[in-house]
Parts: structure tokens; sequence; C-alpha cells
């Protein structure tokens, strides 16, 4: 393998007279270098395993793989870019950044451009793989000679070469005499720039040298002992300039071959960059197997349920879409909320040609987003990729000294790494994509293995108290208010147990510490308006006798009702914002989604705090015979603490909470999550609130149950709340199309209870009025669907608009038809807005 060269930064700028200064050492920054290959002797390494090939070519830092079971190519960048007018460099690309300006804005920078081309990057060979070290911006290269240095330093190496060698060097340097100055000379300011000018005279290499006689002064210089040491010596012996400020970042990626894929890694430790240029955004490969306009194929993303975007859709005069893995970062601010973004899946396929892959966030996921495009909306090819939220920000407010805005970011970067993992798929279509997935997960977390069972899952939310305004004496007070008591509850239970709902999931909300925006869960506090100890522990007594799993609900991470006799102390248990502030928040309006000031507000707890609480609220439950945990924020909701003093990333923060999960698993707690963020699914028994379907933007064309796929047989699910929901029959036919079991939410109380309070989106959840309906459904899909739900989906088709085919292991196969009209399938009638079963065990 070839030497490698550490270059330092050089920006050269005129002097005085026409006469150029050694670079300064500051030139770029102290943590910062310049990379150079210098002579490339590698035209292509290759490695390979018993699946891949991993063809790298050192002049480009771009690479290809193939899949030696079909042969196909995947190629880290498009292969025919010329016609691509201003995006040909970004094409080119392995990787793009942004960094922010004084001004606040973002800017896009490319490695193509201002790396590879320049020839700013080293690259090494691992045992599996290859590293490349960038340095990403607009430097220039450092050449190993004295640019500026007295006569005795300079004859030292001089005198050691050849007369034909000295004739050459000459050709490069003037040799400035106070003796023998020329007219146009100004002595004063040579002296003022070479102080060692009045003993001896200077030799200075001439502005506009040609590049060929530096490079052939640098390799004559070494030869005679001039090293990069000397070099630095000479170099900061007339300091007298400035480099230019510009941004410059270092950038190392790692390919490494996996027996399941091709793995790619950034080292954040290796990311260097000016303070004054905060580096915000990092995305590796963006255009790896990029479709153009010729190709078919489809991008896969996470969306909702799983979404399929097709190449060349024309919707190039869409928004390309972007979402962020795991939701907002609460710890974050925004001033409205139009729409709850989130991905629950930290993964995104591309389907080319017969061939398709899956790329996995593996590590540091919970950074990133995932942002897709199709030909057209920017040039002509389709891509997806993920990016990742390095620094973070918050504006400051110094109003009282400037007029600026002021924002103020993380002091530095974690220590961590970036990992992505490739995995090469022989068919096109998104089940298979979905049964590598499963197949992945399986094997990384042994926890996930399928269920033994065989019954319909049935999830069943009781609201206990919420909390409502009396007066006493003239002043307002937020108390508990009864919706179900724990008798009441026992009720409900015993109602559903008794009509033959065998797998009955019950999560009791608002049952303890105030009601549904209970206090810190420190303690555990039972409801005088609900009950008695004694009711209650009736209520545990029957789950626990008839075999339902009883889970108690909480929130964690947030702290509602503070006061001034719980253990939540603000400003020393907070979480903060990266402008030092506590992360204070409030709700927003459906309406202007702005944040309404006079509801309420609470904080966002810092993550050691909550832990501890989580440990003392398992600790308590235990205490009343109760192991079941349903948690309102744990596994949907993620945020870090920019805390100054005691910074936690999301990414730790993500790694807490999945290592406080297997150990409440390993306890032996059921646990109940909504949402279903993929880091907590395989420590869950039971996920509500799964998205079944997407949000429907216009640059989508379908969506499908990618995450249904991966999930059936392995964790129970469920979708909203059927009764809740605004379209009662379409929630129901996605629950069918999807597998998933039923949820219904629940309360004893009338909605005319409901009035003039927070909670009127509870308002359809009278048990009374629900539950023959509720009953009845039951026992309609376990007869339907009851021996399926241990049982993997092997395949799933869209038959035509509205029209879905769902098959599980033993051959089954659901048909539903969302459409205002019946559908011919085969000779089988499907009945408008419903569905039907055919074959398998029924």
């Amino acid at each position: 393998m070839k030497t490698r060269k550490k270059l330092l930064l050089l920006l050269v700028i005129p002097f005085l007279l026409g006469v150029m200064s050694a670079c300064s050492k500051e030139a770029v920054d102290d943590n910062i270098e310049v990379y150079s290959q210098g002579e490339i002797e590698d035209k292509e390494i290759v490695i390979e395993n018993n699946d891949l090939e991993f063809h790298f070519f050192p002049e480009t830092t771009q690479f290809y793989v193939l899949k030696k079971s079909t042969g196909f190519i995947w190629h880290s960048n498009p292969e025919n870019t010329e016609d691509q007018g201003g995006f040909r460099k970004e094409l080119e690309s392995t990787l793009t950044l942004r960094y922010n300006t004084e001004s606040g804005s973002k800017t896009l920078l490319n490695n193509y451009g201002l790396s590879i081309e320049k020839g700013n990057y080293t690259y090494e060979k691992l045992e599996n793989g290859v590293k490349v070290n960038y340095t990403i911006g607009n430097v220039d290269k450092v050449y190993y000679v004295p640019k500026a240095v007295p006569e005795s330093r300079f004859l030292e190496f001089y005198d050691k070469m050849s007369k034909s060698v000295q004739s050459q060097i000459s050709m490069s340097y003037r040799v400035y005499d106070l003796n023998n100055l020329r007219k146009s000379d100004d002595k004063e300011a040579l002296i003022a720039t070479y102080p060692d000018i009045v003993d001896e005279p200077i030799y200075v290499m001439m502005d506009g040298t040609p590049q060929y006689l530096i490079e052939m002064a640098e390799e004559k210089f070494a030869e005679v002992g001039y090293t990069a040491e000397d070099y630095e010596i000479d170099a900061a012996r007339y300091g007298s300039t400035k480099s230019q400020d510009t941004p410059v970042f270092n950038v190392s990626v790692i390919y490494e071959l996996k027996d399941d894929g091709l793995e790619v890694s950034i080292p954040l430790s290796d990311v260097k960059y000016k303070q004054k240029y905060p580096i915000v955004e990092i995305r590796p490969l963006p255009y790896f197997g990029a479709g153009g306009e010729s190709d078919e194929g489809f991008i896969f993303v996470p969306e909702g349920s799983g979404a399929i975007i097709n190449f060349n859709n024309n919707k190039h005069s869409q928004n390309s879409y972007r979402t962020d893995i795991y939701g907002w970062d609460y710890a974050l601010s925004r001033d409205a909320v139009i729409d709850e973004t989130r991905m629950n899946m930290p993964l995104f396929g591309i389907s080319k040609n017969g061939s398709s892959f899956i790329c996995i966030l593996e590590e540091g996921n919970s950074y990133s987003f995932i942002e897709a495009a199709v030909s057209g909306s920017s040039h002509g090819y389709n891509y997806a990729c993920a990016n990742y939220n390095l620094l973070h920000s918050e504006e400051m407010d110094i109003s009282a000294k400037s007029d600026k805005t002021v924002r103020m970011f993380e002091e530095k970067l974690p220590d961590e790494v970036l990992v992505q993992k490739y995995i090469f798929i022989d068919n096109e279509d998104y089940v298979s994509m979905a049964t590598k997935y499963r197949q992945y997960l399986m094997n990384r977390f042994p926890v996930l293995v399928k269920k033994t069972e065989s019954d319909l899952p049935v999830a069943v939310e009781i609201i206990g108290a919420i909390d409502r305004t009396k007066h006493y004496l003239g002043i307002p007070f937020r108390r508990p208010y009864e919706l179900t008591s724990y008798e009441e509850a026992q009720g409900i239970i015993k109602e559903l147990n008794e009509a033959g709902i065998s797998d009955l999931n019950v999560n009791y909300k608002g049952w303890f510490n105030g009601g549904i925006l209970h206090k810190a869960p420190n303690k555990v506090k039972l409801i005088n308006e609900l009950g008695s100890k004694k009711d209650f522990k009736n209520l545990v007594k029957y789950t626990d006798e008839n075999d339902v799993n009883l889970y108690l609900g909480a929130t964690i991470q947030f702290v509602y009702n503070n006061s001034l006799i719980d253990n939540f102390v603000v400003i020393r248990d907070g979480a903060k914002h990266v402008n030092r502030k506590v992360v204070e928040l409030k709700p927003y309006s459906p309406v202007y989604y702005g944040k309404i000031d006079d509801l309420y507000t609470y904080y966002l707890a810092k993550p050691s705090y909550y832990m501890n609480n989580l440990n003392s609220y398992a600790k308590e439950i235990a205490k009343r015979g109760v192991k079941g945990i349903a948690f309102e924020d744990i596994g949907m909701i993620l945020s870090a603490d920019y805390n100054k003093k005691n910074p936690v990333s999301r990414e730790e923060v993500k790694n807490m909470q999945m290592e406080k999960l297997k150990e409440l698993a390993s306890e032996e707690y059921n646990i109940m999550i909504r949402s279903g963020n993929m880091y907590a699914v395989p420590y869950a028994d039971f996920i509500i609130d799964l998205n079944l379907g997407t949000k429907g933007y216009n640059i989508i064309d379908d969506e499908i149950p990618f995450y249904e796929i991966v999930l059936h047989g392995l964790v129970s699910y469920a979708g909203s709340a059927i009764n809740l929901s605004p379209d009662y029959t379409k929630n129901l036919l996605k629950t069918v199309e999807t597998g998933a079991g039923l949820y219904f939410c629940f309360m004893s109380a009338d909605a005319f209870d409901l009035r003039d309070s927070r909670y009127t989106n509870y308002y359809s959840s009278n048990f009374n009025d629900w539950k023959d309906e509720a009953v009845e459904l039951y026992q309609k899909m376990k007869d339907d669907f009851g021996h399926l739900y241990n049982q993997f989906i092997t395949d799933h088709q869209k038959l035509a608009a509205g029209v879905y085919l769902t098959q599980y292991e033993d051959g089954t196969k659901v048909i539903v038809n969302y459409n205002d009209r019946a559908y011919n399938h085969k000779g089988i009638q499907v009945p408008a807005k419903d569905y039907i079963v055919e074959g398998g065990k029924q």
C-alpha cells in the first residue's frame, strides 16, 4: 500500500511588493488537517465474501457492490451525470454536508467538487473494507518547501544539492538583499515583512511559480533532508499573515463487507470543523442505487405503515419526501405544529430493474431523517437516503445588546458512530424487503420470537380520572374527576371476559396521582374519587385470576401539575434546550397550530430524573400486584437533554430506554407502548396506536403494510381505537388488511361528563354504548382470523384500485375492498367496503 501524506492547509494571499509569505499554521484550525493521497497506485480494490463483491475505485472513491447470486450491480453514484448541469458534482459525491453560517442559514457542500476533485482525501485498506478520509472545503495543497527564509537557512539545504538541481531550484526564488535592491523595492516594507533582512539576505519563492516547479522543489528539498517539521519552523518565521476564514471539514467514511451486507460507518470522533462553521447535517451515499429515467422500480420509505414512491412518477412538482425517524425531539423548540411527522422504522429501500436493497440505520438513527425524490424534481434521478442532524441549536435572546438573531450551538459532537447496513435482496418486491428486515430483527434481538398462541389480541383502554376545575370559596382548583372507578373498571373487564374475549389486554389510564395528567410517578397514590384501596385490590385480583393482562398507564418523560411538595425541581430536574432554557411545553391548537398559552404547562424531565422515577414506578405497582406497564411516551417519544453541564444525546437516551425496557422484560414485566418506535418493539408485548396507513403525502403512490408484515406473528399490535375513529369502516378494513388486533377506548361515564373539559377526544367512549357491538365484532373477527395471529404474512398485493390481498403462511388469503362497489375476484364477489377470507384453516 502506498505511503500517505498528511498535508497542512495553505491559503496564500498577496504580499506587499508581490512577495509571498509562508502559510500560517492556523490556516485551517488546530484540529483540522488537509488530506492528500498523492500518487494513487491502486486502480481498483476488490473485497468479497460468499455473497458480495465490493469494488472500490481510489481515483474517485466511488464503488459498486455486486450480488453474486444475480450478478446485479449497485453503484454508489449514477453512471451518467454529464447532462445533469449544476447537479453533476452533487450526483458524483459520496457524501454531502451542511453547515451553519453566522446568519443562521444552512449551506450545502458536496465532497466531489470540494474534496475528491481537489485530491484532498486519503484512503486505506482494511481487512474487509476501505476507510476514506475527506477534507471538504475550499483549500489549497501545501508543498513542503521553504517559502521565505534567511540565506543561511536556505543554504543549509541548497548547498547539499547538485549544481544541476541548484540551477533548477534557483528558477523559483528571488534573493532580497538590502545592499542590492531594485528601484521598485520598498526597503521599509521589506524590513517590516522580513526583519532578518537587516542581517542577511532573504530567499523568497516568487509569486506565480508554476506548480510543476513547486512539486520539483519539494522533491529535491526532501532528498536533502527537508521535512514537514522544517517546513512548520520556516512557515512560523514570518507569520505575519492570517489565513482566509473558510469552512473546512474532516469526515471519515468506513466501508466494510459483512456476512449480511455492506456496512457504512462514520465515526463522529473523526469529524472536525471550525467552531465558526458548525456542521449541522451529514448525508452519506445520497445517491446509492439511484434510478434513472430509463430504470423501472420504486423507493420504499417507512412512512406510517410503509409507502411506495414509484420511479419517474411525474410528481416532480410535489415536495420531496422528508420525515424524521422517531418523530420530534421535544428538547428542540418549535412555535407551531401543523402535523406530527414520524417514522417508527429506521430504514429505507430501493427496488430497481428486478433487484432491491434495504438500508437499515443501525447506530445513530435517532438523529436521522429520510429523504426521497423522483426524477425531474432537481435532476434526472430517483433517490432515497438518510440524512443526520448533528449539532443542534437554539436562538438566543440578546435583544438588550443587539438586534441581530444569535444562535447557540452544542459545544461538540457526541463520541458515537453513525452506522448504516445495506442488505441486498434478489427479489424486487416490498414483501421480500419486509421479510428480510424481519429476519434481521430476529437475528439481532433474540427476544423477538414467533408466538405459539393463536387468538385475536384485544386492547382496551379504560379512562380512570381526568382533571376538571372546581371552586372552593371562589378559588378555582384542578381536581380529579371520575370517569371510570376501580370498581367500574373491574365491571367492564368482567363483562368483556365473560363475553369470551380470551386475549384481553387492559390499559388502565388516569388511575393514580391525580388522573391522566398525573404528577411525577416517583410515588404512586390512588385517587380517592375512583374508590378505595380495597376496590383497587379487587380489580387487580380479578384480572390476575382470570388471565387478563392488566397494564397500568403512566407518562414517564413529562412532568405535569408540578407542585412545591413533589420531588421535581424545575431548574434542577428539567431537561434543557441548547440555549440553556428549561424545556417548558404547552399543548398546540388544532385550529391555528400555535401554542395554547392558557391551558396548561408541562416539562420535559432530564433522563436521569425520569429513569429514577421509572424504577420507582415499576416497584410501586409490583407491590400492588401488577407487573404490566402501559407507557404513554416511552417507545413513542424520544428527546435529548442539551444541558451544557451534563448533555445527554438523543442516541444516549435511546440506548438508556432500550436497556431499561430490556431489564423490565427480563424481570417479567409486561410492556405496552404506543406507536412503536423500533428500538422499543423487541421488549413490547402489545403496541397500540400503530400506524396502519400513511399521511398521504402527494409524492407517495401507494401505502403498504410493511411494518405489519415485519411484526405479524412476533408482537401483538393494533391501530387507533376503533370507537374513536372518525371513519369507523376504514379503520376496521385497515385492521383486517394489516392483520392488526382490536383496540377500544372505554369509560363508564357519559359523554356529557366531558363537556367543557380538555378531554372531548373521548366523546365516543361510553362502554354501555359500545359493549354489544364490540363483542359482536370480536366474535366475527375471531372466527375469521383467530387462527392467523401466530403466522407470518407471506404476501401482500394490490389487486385493483382500493382492493388488496394479504396472504398468510397456511395459505389463507384475506381480500379487502375499500370501494363503494363490489369487486369480482376470480368469480368471487368481494362486497363494497368489506372483506372475504379464502382458504387456510378457518
